[in-house]
């Protein structure tokens, strides 16, 4: 007995549908999977292109060769000069008969 009230409360607390509401109700969902498609793929192609023409931009300029006579060259030469100067300084401060 107890089983079959059970049985009876369900099928009351069960929920009751037409016949007419899941095709209504796929219509919708179709719809709307319709009308949204479209921004969001614009939304997720925009970040892929803009990474596209980054890529393109920095494989365009390609490795950029140093020149010889670049700062770098001009500094060491400079930096020698500066050694022998400090030498000859130190060479005219000894006297001749030490040498």
């Amino acid at each position: 007995m107890n089983y079959e009230k059970e049985e009876k409360l369900v099928s009351l607390l069960a929920v009751r549908r037409g016949a007419a509401f899941w095709p209504r109700q796929k219509a919708a969902i179709l719809r709307a999977a319709g009308e949204e498609r479209g921004p969001r793929r614009a939304w997720l192609l925009a970040p892929a292109a803009a990474l596209a023409v980054i890529l393109v931009l920095v494989l365009a300029r390609g490795p950029q060769e140093r020149s010889p006579d670049g700062p770098g060259a001009v500094s060491a030469a400079f930096i020698e000069h500066l050694d022998l100067l400090a030498d000859m300084d130190v060479l005219e401060a000894i006297p001749e008969e030490e040498l």
